[in-house]
């Protein structure tokens, strides 16, 4: 699948996208673990937004190897 990282998340991780390669189907939040274990739990926290294929998802949305996966850094506005 092709994951796709934006604002500042993209700058602390230092890349804008990975493929990463499953053979089951998994959750958003089978995902999240596993990018938590490779990068740390800082950039992945629990209110961290996803989209797959260019719909928002919930921790419980099922991915497959094909999906696009956009990770958002939760947003602050003033």
């Amino acid at each position: 699948m092709n994951v796709l990282y934006f604002a500042s998340l993209k700058e602390s991780l230092g890349l804008a996208s990975e493929v990463i390669v499953i053979t089951a189907d998994i959750t958003v939040n089978d995902l999240r673990v596993l990018l938590i274990e490779k990068y740390g739990e800082q950039h992945f926290p629990n209110n961290i937004l996803c989209a797959v294929n260019h719909e928002i998802a919930t921790s419980s949305t099922q991915i497959n190897d094909t999906d696009e996966v956009a990770f958002y850094p939760p947003v602050t506005g003033g």
